[in-house]
């Protein structure tokens, strides 16, 4: 009885939950609206709707952007608990008379906490019974009692974690609106900073692997951000430990910042002297990264970083001041002197980030040393885990994304190759201009070295300045099959495929299973005989048609590939088949006519703007202007459909294809390789 009386208070404890019940009877409401509720409710619907959707009730007891009103509700409730139980240590007058009561400090602190976690347990506990009785009742057999019980432990450990930490800060300043605001910014805080580091040391380190390092689970070093993958990723028992002593060790810091606290610091933004200056230069440095990533971001260029990186830093060291000493003389000599201090030491940072004194940008490992290299324009593959809950996995990809991982000693070496040229070029080599960014592509590159080390790398690249490189690694079979999916596809396992002719309505449907696993055959001949050229396809040639295959195993997936103009085995054999007419645009029959024009005889205004579209469509227009080519002839215009593409740079022509129904096609011809026929009408 003792150890009880000691621990807490009983008078406190009967007068908090007289005074502040209502917060636990509208947590109840609400949950039981958010749960219950919504069982019923899917439950009444027609027995169509509640069986065509099996993952239905599973959902409710999930954390993601099906339940966003549960999701705020945990964050909310759990913080607003800890704000208004100590409320009383943001007024002087209330924690004095708190403080003078026959009570110890320590027993105050205890019973609150005690309150609050009442408030916040037994609507929970509450809620997962009577979701069971519901479900049981109702005999619902989606849901088991290990789903509820899985919501009921997480949502235990999160309200303990949001409110201890709200406590916590609650010590740590006398404003209400403040203890709010920083206990969302703590729990923020880990992701958060992580990720300003991250993109700041982006723009400073040539060849920095943001994106991995962005993609490897940096959600999970917040509690906010991890509270909306739980669906996907269910907590695992270590990291239950870690977010449950988080929890312990905020309550002891919490205790102990409560006993040293003096009641006339109520009111300040701070509430220990000790502390204000890492407030400070705290929130001065972490606004500094977000005013210059912002700038970064939107400008692109190294002088609009550092102006971010200056306003950001003025506004927030002086508007903290401002607020720590509640006035606005706060523009004095100490204070310039002191930020100038701040500055030279960021100065000091930029210019170390500046150089490569630790070797990182040079860094390239001996080919005697490497097992495989991850080489792919991402890093998502390779980070990529697929859910590990059922419900969860019925809104995943549809395919697993293929890990580019290269182990054929040659691609090792032509990829260290291409690793050692982009080091040699550097970070100032020439950067493409606005109208040649679609010609820049990001390589992502993850070496497994001897040892089991690992080092991972990230550069944009100007592809023409690489295609040397490029081109055997991209021709390789090794490539090919593992950035083709039809590679992976067993053709018994293939229900039918579908031809969908581009630019046309023609469709064809293969069930046969013995002409799907020739069309697939072909298929992989055609691709492994793809050119650098052809892969990349710069200058975004159209296909015939869109060839997407069905397939159904555990679960129905869907695929497509490209028929390419390239493809000439496939090609032949729907010829052979008798099925080539049925999928793509012919010239005489589906294709009336074309028109061809110089793109040099209209300006840009023309070429782009509303007068482009309008006119295209105008077939009387296209015909009377003067000087524009038209051609019939079926060879002719066989030659425009192979060649014509979707790129308007460095074009010399433009053609529209007149369609049998009246449709318009444009697209954009060379001059390298024009014909006589058009040649010679555009020689004048």
């Amino acid at each position: 009885m003792k150890l009880k009386t000691s621990f807490i208070n009983r008078g406190i404890l009967l007068n908090d939950l007289k005074r502040f019940s209502w917060i636990g009877a509208g947590y109840l409401l609400a949950l039981l609206a958010i749960v219950p509720l919504k069982i019923f409710m899917l439950y009444s619907r027609t027995q169509d709707l509640r069986t065509n959707d099996t993952t239905a009730y599973l959902r409710i007891f999930q954390f993601d952007y099906y339940s966003p009103i549960q999701i705020l509700v945990l964050i909310v409730v759990p913080v607003l608990t800890g704000l208004l139980l100590f409320r009383y240590l943001q007024d002087s007058r209330a924690a004095d008379m708190a403080h003078a009561l026959p009570v110890r400090r320590e027993a105050l602190y205890n019973t609150h906490v005690v309150t609050g976690i009442i408030f916040l347990f037994v609507p929970l506990i509450l809620t997962a019974l009577v979701s069971w009785a519901l479900v049981s009742g109702l005999g619902i057999e989606d849901v088991k009692g290990i789903n509820i019980l899985t919501w009921l432990a997480n949502c235990l450990l999160f309200n303990l974690l949001f409110f201890i930490c709200s406590v916590a800060v609650g010590m740590v300043t006398g404003m209400t609106t403040m203890q709010g605001v920083l206990s969302y910014i703590l729990l923020f805080l880990p992701s958060g900073l992580s990720i300003l580091l991250l993109h700041n040391l982006n723009q400073y380190v040539y060849g920095f692997a943001y994106d991995y390092y962005l993609s490897s689970k940096i959600e999970y070093l917040s509690p906010l951000t991890r509270l909306t993958d739980i669906s996907r990723n269910p907590f695992q028992p270590g990291e239950m430990a870690v977010y449950l002593g988080i929890s312990i060790l905020l309550y002891f810091v919490g205790r102990s910042l409560y006993l040293r606290r003096h009641t006339e610091t109520a009111g300040s933004a701070i509430t220990f002297q000790v502390l204000r200056p890492v407030f400070k230069y705290s929130v001065t440095f972490c606004f500094m990264l977000l005013l210059g990533s912002y700038f970064n971001a939107v400008q692109d260029s190294r002088a609009w970083t550092y102006f971010g990186y200056l306003i950001g830093s003025l506004l927030a060291y002086f508007l903290i001041e401002i607020l720590l000493n509640k006035s606005l003389h706060v523009f004095q000599g100490r204070q310039f002197r002191n930020y100038g201090i701040y500055a030279l030491a960021m100065v000091v940072l930029l210019g170390l980030l500046h150089f490569d004194w630790t070797g990182y940008e040079k860094r390239l490992p001996g080919i005697s040393e490497i097992k495989s290299i991850y080489m792919d324009s991402s890093f998502y593959p390779l980070t990529y885990q697929p859910a590990s809950d059922p419900a969860a996995q019925a809104v995943d990809y549809m395919y697993t994304p293929v890990k580019a991982i290269y182990t054929d000693q040659e691609n090792i070496a032509r990829i260290h190759a291409l690793h050692r040229q982009i080091i040699a070029n550097g970070p100032d080599h020439k950067k493409p201009s606005l109208s040649q960014r679609r010609n820049t592509e990001r390589i992502c590159l993850a070496y497994e070295l001897a040892g089991g080390k690992r080092m991972y790398r990230q550069y944009d690249i100007y592809i023409p300045d690489y295609t040397g490189s490029l081109k055997p690694i991209y021709e390789s079979r090794e490539y090919k099959e593992m950035h083709n999916q039809i590679f992976r596809v067993n053709p018994a396992e293939v229900d039918f495929i579908d031809i969908i002719g581009y630019e046309s309505d023609k469709h064809l449907r293969l069930v046969d299973p013995v002409l799907i696993a020739q069309a697939i055959e072909h298929l992989k001949t055609d691709i492994y005989a793809d050119t650098y050229e052809e892969i990349v396809n710069i200058n975004s040639k159209p296909p015939w048609a869109s060839i997407n295959l069905q397939l159904t195993n555990i679960q129905t997936r869907s695929y497509s590939q490209e028929w390419k103009k390239t493809y000439t085995n496939f090609e032949q054999w729907l010829k052979d088949t008798g099925k080539y007419e049925q999928v793509r645009l012919l010239p005489g029959t589906d294709i009336t006519c074309a028109f061809i024009d110089r793109v040099s005889v209209r300006d840009d205004k023309d070429l782009h703007g509303p007068y482009a579209k309008a006119r295209r469509l105008d077939l009387t227009e296209l015909e009377e202007r003067p000087g524009i080519l038209k051609i019939t002839d079926p060879e002719q215009l066989e030659w425009c459909l192979r060649q014509y593409y979707r790129n308007d740079e460095q074009a010399a022509y433009e053609i529209f294809f007149v369609r049998n129904n009246g449709d318009v096609i444009s697209g954009f011809l060379g001059e390298a390789g024009a014909p006589a026929f058009i040649q010679e009408h555009f020689a004048g």
